[in-house]
């Protein structure tokens, strides 16, 4: 029987993403050894250099797979921390610098806010009224690239990424409870933040590359539509007490949703090269999803269309939801 080699490296990189995501989840990997995973890079060097050796030789598959669990390695602990290794292409370490001058005003009725960070910690809450606030630090006291109306607030990294070549930053953004908003936010290879206490959110869209985001809907005046992608990092769902519909892609990485008591989910999954923890916590495969027992007849419920690639769901998980 004829055993295709480069299937075969390929399996065994998905299988090493996957088992460095779970043994995270599972606590039987430390996290911190997770994060440190992209120091194995120089084992990428040695696995080319064994497939060059060897070529046409006993052994030559050697280097190959070398360089699928290598990879996998380094993309699973990515995915299980929400860490990338990107110091030097933010140049520093995020979150250190100079303070940048506040920014505020106020917003006359519904409005659309969007803020996009490169390389940075973000962190987003709320006050009550209708003003909004942006402060902060960056490298040279660098101010985000700010745009305002009075129905809209647009807050940008300066050079407009994909990475801030002049530095990370640490930005705090404050909406108003007042008034409803939609929000709309992307980070690059950062940390975020979202806690929603209070506010009226029509719809919410998220992206988060190479990165983690932890978006707290629990006090949540009222939400709409929600969507959150994630790609090469992880995300932290505090499901809010309320009827919430929405949409979640991880690809390459990983995505814990905490359930309020008493509301019912349902998770409608398309997958590959996946894995989830719902079957553990009761929840039945019905209607073409998963769902929790008497999702139909909850007063509260949460229904969630997920897409997940070489990733992992994971359902109120200890470590990510007791705060």
């Amino acid at each position: 029987m004829h055993i295709d080699r480069r299937l075969v490296g390929f399996g065994l990189f998905l299988i090493t993403i996957g088992g460095v995501m779970i043994a995270v989840r599972q606590g039987i990997l430390n996290e911190d050894a997770a994060r440190s995973a992209w120091t194995l890079w120089p084992l990428l060097l040695v696995g080319s250099g064994l497939s060059i050796v060897l070529a046409g030789r006993p052994g030559a598959a050697l280097g190959g797979l070398l360089l699928a669990v290598t990879f996998g390695a380094i993309l699973g602990g990515i995915a299980a921390t929400g860490v990338f290794p990107g110091g030097g292409l933010c140049g520093g370490q995020r979150g250190h610098g100079t303070a940048f001058g506040d920014a505020g005003g106020t917003f006359d009725g519904s409005a659309r806010v969007i803020v996009g960070q490169d390389c940075g910690d973000l962190t987003i809450g709320t006050v009550a009224g209708t003003t909004w606030n942006v402060s902060g630090v960056s490298a040279g006291g660098r101010s985000p690239r700010i745009d305002h109306t009075s129905s809209s607030l647009r807050v940008a990294t300066p050079d407009g990424g994909p990475f801030d070549v002049g530095g990370p930053s640490r930005w705090t953004v404050v909406l108003p409870q007042g008034t409803p908003f939609d929000l709309a936010v992307t980070v690059n290879g950062g940390e975020s933040r979202l806690t929603l206490a209070g506010a009226s959110v029509t719809t919410i869209r998220i992206d988060a590359n190479a990165g983690s985001v932890d978006l707290d809907l629990r006090e949540v005046a009222a939400a709409g539509d929600a969507t959150v992608n994630v790609n090469f990092g992880s995300a932290t769902l505090h499901l809010p007490n309320r009827s919430l519909t929405g949409r979640l892609s991880v690809n390459a990485g990983s995505a814990a949703l905490c359930l309020p008591t008493g509301a019912g989910l349902r998770v409608r999954l398309d997958s590959s090269v996946a894995s989830n923890d719902f079957g553990d916590h009761g929840m039945v495969e019905a209607n073409g999803g998963w769902e929790t027992t008497g999702f139909a007849d909850a007063a509260v419920r949460i229904d969630l269309r997920a897409s997940v690639n070489a990733g992992s769901l994971t359902l109120d998980p200890t470590r990510q939801c007791a705060g």
